[in-house]
């Protein structure tokens, strides 16, 4: 036997010496390949030829931007009184719009007890974190 061999099974029974006594469910059953593992591999990647699978549009604030307005907008026509167009506490609650009752009074900036869809755009715009430019002049900055 050489000394690397020697000394790796002096190792290994030291180990072993210290180890705690193992349970049966400790042990490890070492079997053959999974013979489903492939089809389940597949199934996971889905097929390139489906809608919404193709590239992915980069993320611009234009196009963030526009997928806020479509929320904002879904929020609204879900809230809002389909006789009317508009939101009320009573609406906003009932459709379980909860930040639009909760915040009704910063939101209704004419006083009128209901919101047309200009003014909670109008709430959300000021909140966004995007930066809108103001201009589209060159910006120094000194």
């Amino acid at each position: 036997m050489n000394k690397f061999a020697l000394w790796m099974t002096t190792v290994l029974l030291a180990v072993s010496a210290q180890a705690p006594a193992s349970h049966a469910g400790d042990s490890i059953n070492l079997t053959g390949p999974d013979p489903d593992m492939r089809t389940r591999v597949l199934r996971a990647i889905p097929p390139r030829d489906q809608p919404g699978q193709g590239n992915p549009e980069p993320v611009t604030p234009e196009g963030m931007d526009s997928a806020i307005d479509r929320r904002i907008r879904s929020l609204f026509e879900q809230a809002a009184d389909p006789a009317t167009q508009r939101v009320t506490v009573a609406s906003a609650e009932k459709a379980s719009v909860g930040y639009f009752a909760d915040h009704f009074r910063e939101i209704d900036r004419d006083e009128s007890g209901s919101l047309d869809f200009a003014e909670v755009k109008t709430f959300f715009d000021a909140r966004s974190p995007i930066a809108r430019p103001t201009s589209t002049g060159i910006q120094m900055i000194r």
